[in-house]
């Protein structure tokens, strides 16, 4: 089985989403680690990250912003865990 989903369809935003914020990781660092879990819906984006690079809340708004329009966000933004970083 196939599936298909229209571009805008939650699940391709936040595909859309998680894989700016990587590359938004890689412009601060060549050899980031990062890890991004995001989840949207009801006009409100979810996202999780835990990486070696910070990011301010307003870049990643702009992020949001510019792939799935306006949404409300809220951001968790966490170091590495340090046994994940070894990896």
């Amino acid at each position: 089985m196939i599936e298909k989903v229209n571009p805008s369809h939650p699940d391709k935003l936040a595909d859309r989403i998680a894989g700016a914020i990587v590359d938004l990781a890689y412009r601060k660092n060549d050899r980031p680690k990062i890890a991004v879990e995001v989840l949207i819906g009801y006009e409100l984006c979810t996202i999780i990250i835990q990486s070696s690079e910070r990011f301010e809340f307003e870049e990643v708004d702009e992020v949001v912003a510019r792939i799935a329009g306006k949404q409300r966000v809220h951001l968790i933004s966490e170091p590495q865990d340090i046994h994940l970083s070894q990896n």
